[in-house]
């Protein structure tokens, strides 16, 4: 494995993790030199065992749940890339229309994967967009707005007899699943796992950290702080790492890339209509 590589491993969400750590490894190591000088109080080891296999569960749904979130965007965005790639070959195929409308309703379904991507990383502007820099209007849901354009391309088309009722219906098809993928994308980012389960693991988290070196003092000594630290890096990171999934539409390195999705929606697209 490169360097790099293992870099990058070792220093995922260090930064997050870094100070639980290093407080848990100071406490441990104050509770080392507590048992060692002045007097042995401690915890049976027993205790533990069933508090880590409760814990265990706890953290497999946490980060399970955390994933399902993050595979379901993946699974939305790639639908996305599909239907717009069916969406311009039947359009360059089955259309009677100039090549530069195809052209443009092309540059609409770039317009609107750029749009949902920034509507879910906090809003976007109609005019930041290519092809409307210099549109007067102001919608508040440009994703829904631009899926309007789309269908009034098409409701032109068919009233100029460009465009035959069949060829409509199975290109409605493709229309009406870029709403679909942007509400299913709108509900993963509206609709974040309970606040009192996330508290609640934390909390059980941080019950189990800090009893631990109590009950792991007596059999390991001053080697009760490594033991920690690991155990606390371990557990501290798988939280920190399934707030960041859960929520997969952001620029962190844990989310989805969505820049290089909308970049080959934009080359596939391109190259379809232009054929």
């Amino acid at each position: 494995m490169p360097v790099r590589a293992i870099y990058q491993l070792l220093t995922i969400n260090l930064s997050r993790t870094l100070p639980w750590v290093v407080g848990l490894g100071l406490y441990s190591l104050a509770i080392a030199i507590f048992d060692q000088h002045w007097q042995q109080v401690y915890l049976t080891a027993t205790i533990h065992t069933f508090l880590g296999l409760i814990l265990g569960l706890l953290l497999v749904f946490r980060t399970n749940t955390a994933y399902d979130r993050w595979w379901e965007g993946r699974k939305l965005w790639g639908q996305l890339v599909n239907d717009c790639r069916n969406f311009a070959v039947k359009i360059a195929t089955c259309v009677r229309a100039e090549p530069r409308d195809k052209l443009l309703i092309g540059e609409r379904l770039i317009s609107f994967a750029l749009a949902l991507k920034e509507h879910l990383r906090g809003g976007v502007r109609l005019q930041q967009l290519p092809g409307f820099e210099h549109d007067t209007a102001t919608p508040k849901h440009v994703p829904s707005y631009i899926a309007s354009e789309i269908y009034g391309r098409l409701e032109r088309w068919r009233q100029s007899e460009q465009l035959g009722g069949f060829e409509l219906l199975f290109l409605d098809r493709h229309a009406a699943a870029l709403l679909d993928i942007c509400g299913g994308c709108e509900r993963i980012r509206s609709t974040p796992i309970a606040i009192g389960y996330r508290r609640f693991i934390r909390q059980a988290i941080a019950v189990y950290l800090v009893t631990l070196p109590w009950g792991v003092v007596d059999l390991l000594s001053y080697w009760t702080v490594p033991l920690v630290v690991v155990v606390s890096y371990l557990m501290v990171g798988i939280e920190v790492l399934a707030e960041d999934i859960e929520d997969p539409f952001g620029t962190d390195e844990d989310d989805l890339q969505l820049d290089r999705i909308c970049a080959a929606i934009s080359d596939s697209v391109r190259e379809i209509v232009m054929e």
